[in-house]
């Protein structure tokens, strides 16, 4: 299949999946694809991104790489697009095959996104638990597709090296379970988060965050064993799931280990 073929087929999540593939679009996504380890399938670059002199000197690395590039129109590249300002440059690479670590380690953090639809917001997530060193992020059914321009533009380079995968909760629960893991959540009835900070933490927790509109789905909130509530004012209903991640996750990493 011909480069920009591929990348236009891309745009889809059906097409990712049939094709084990993503985009990354934009000058520093591109960068740090190409920093990161991971083979590229090719770059696509536009008119405007040329006479940029940050995106021509990828372009260079790319071709000293023997890394396919196919120079287009600003409107072809534009077609195979998913954001509005690609910023004359796209790369194409395979999905990196994800998984928890084997053996587990004694202390884990695994992140569970619980329906986030919002790509941006995703992005942000997978960022900070990249940050706050998370063993690993699991996308259950109803979030957007972890490997979505917008997604793996938003997460800066965190999904190219942090472990982030989609399961069902199924899945996800008999994953967990035989390795001892605390299933938390956010909740305003939950326990003060000054629990968490300072205090004795099990030595693996997974955090199930929700989209903060629909709140925690039904058919997982039975299995979660402990829930912490952020501290807000009265007039304030609830928190953007990204900002309220960072305090959780913080919250967790401040946290002590269960004493053995």
């Amino acid at each position: 299949m011909k480069l920009l073929t591929l990348a236009r087929d891309l745009q889809r999540r059906k097409g990712r999946e049939r094709q084990q593939r993503f985009v990354a679009e934009g000058t520093r996504t591109v960068e740090t694809l190409l920093a990161s380890g991971l083979p590229v399938t090719g770059v696509l670059v536009g008119a405007s991104g040329l006479a940029d002199v940050r995106t021509a000197a990828l372009v260079t690395v790319a071709r000293q790489r023997e890394i396919p590039v196919l120079e287009l129109s600003d409107d072809d590249l534009l077609s195979a697009a998913d954001t509005e300002s690609p910023q004359g440059v796209l790369a194409v690479a395979p999905i990196p095959d994800h998984r928890l670590p084997a053996p587990m380690p004694s202390k884990a953090r695994v992140l569970v996104l619980d329906a986030l639809q919002d790509p941006g917001n995703v992005g942000t997530v997978i960022r900070t638990a990249a940050a706050l060193g998370v063993t690993a992020t699991i996308a259950l059914p109803g979030t957007v597709d972890l490997w979505n321009a917008k997604v793996v533009r938003g997460a800066m380079g965190a999904l190219f090296h942090h472990p982030a995968f989609a399961l069902s909760w199924q899945d996800c629960s008999a994953t967990l379970a035989p390795h001892g893991f605390e299933v938390m959540a956010a909740d305003t009835d939950g326990d003060a988060l000054e629990t968490l900070i300072g205090g004795v933490v099990p030595d693996r927790v997974a955090l199930v965050v929700s989209n903060e509109g629909a709140g925690l789905s039904a058919h997982i909130a039975a299995d979660i064993t402990r829930r912490v509530s952020i501290p807000m004012e009265p007039d304030v209903e609830s928190l953007n799931v990204g900002v309220a991640t960072g305090i959780l996750l913080h919250a967790l990493r401040a946290g002590q280990a269960t004493p053995r």
